[in-house]
């Protein structure tokens, strides 16, 4: 396996450190970049990038996304449009060629929000946007950078793999550095437990050796470990959701009870409040609530 050096660019969303990363991998042969975040931190971004002596136009040779919320794909058509191609998950491809459905499902939830904290979402040029099926390797730079079909989070999600490296994107939640609490990932409308824990089931028996999050950067324990955290998380906030609907609260009851919990759990975990702060700024408790909502809803309809 090639030798790789991975930069964690931290992109300043929203002024916040260690909230959403974007992964420059600096391989043999050139730059490879993981992840683009929104379009609102683009200018972070070509930045950090010009700061370790790069130029983004000019020394890139391909971007990955995981999948194409606007966290982690905002600013693709920004750089595709520049000729760099960005590779990414089949069903998410169309979406940055013409992000009008996906900036106008954003700005219903955001609303007078959604510019100060996505930015413009810019259209790809189609030719720029290459299609990734499940375990495609993709050879540049000097490297072999291999998709993993991984739903859970979205049913376009990829994680990537560099040897025994992993970029998890949204597969394995949110976890600040100097946190041991795990944010769970369950945005709507696609958020699946069963796919969920049947991908981190799919990591854990790859034996990785490091797995970096997009929220945010290196975990500091083994990535089964992190894994199998993550899935105790989730299964715990399904449980939660189940009882309060069990219980017919409604949506805005719901958001007080999921974000009293969370905040629960992050006060047993002593997450100081500026990590609480991060993590509520790029996953929502009141919309990773709907998401579970939305998921246990759709179970029971399936049922009837």
């Amino acid at each position: 396996m090639s030798e790789f050096t991975i930069h964690t660019l931290d992109l300043k969303f929203q002024g916040h450190s260690n909230a959403i990363a974007a992964f420059l991998i600096e391989g043999p042969e050139g730059l490879v970049l993981i992840e683009t975040g929104p379009e609102s931190t683009r200018k972070n971004l070509l930045a950090a990038i010009q700061n370790l002596g790069f130029s983004a136009e000019k020394d890139i040779a391909a971007i990955f996304v995981t999948h194409i919320h606007l966290d982690h794909a905002g600013a693709a058509g920004w750089f595709a449009g520049q000729g760099i191609p960005v590779h990414v998950h089949h069903r998410g491809a169309k979406h940055l060629v013409d992000p009008a459905r996906l900036v106008e499902s954003a700005r219903m939830v955001y609303g007078a929000r959604f510019e100060s904290l996505w930015g413009e979402m810019q259209p790809a040029p189609e030719d720029k946007i290459i299609s990734l099926e499940d375990g495609d390797i993709t050879e540049i730079a000097g490297l072999k950078i291999r998709a993993i079909d991984t739903p859970g989070h979205a049913y376009h999600h990829h994680a990537f793999a560099i040897g025994g490296t992993l970029f998890a994107g949204d597969t394995a939640g949110a976890k600040i550095p100097g946190s041991d609490y795990i944010s769970v990932t369950s945005a709507p409308p696609q958020f699946n437990q069963e796919a969920y824990f049947e991908s981190l089931d799919r990591l854990s028996g790859e034996k990785f050796e490091r797995c970096f999050l997009t929220h945010f950067g290196e975990i500091d324990t083994d990535p089964e470990t992190h894994f199998e955290a993550c899935k105790a998380a989730i299964r715990n906030a399904v449980l939660f959701v189940k009882d309060r609907l069990d219980e017919k609260h409604s949506p805005d009851e719901l958001h007080i009870a999921y974000t009293a919990f969370q905040m629960e759990r992050a006060f047993k975990a002593e997450v100081p409040p500026h990590i609480v702060q991060t993590i509520e700024a790029v996953n929502r408790n009141e919309m990773c609530a709907d998401g579970i909502r939305l998921y246990l809803e759709k179970l029971e309809e399936a049922t009837k």
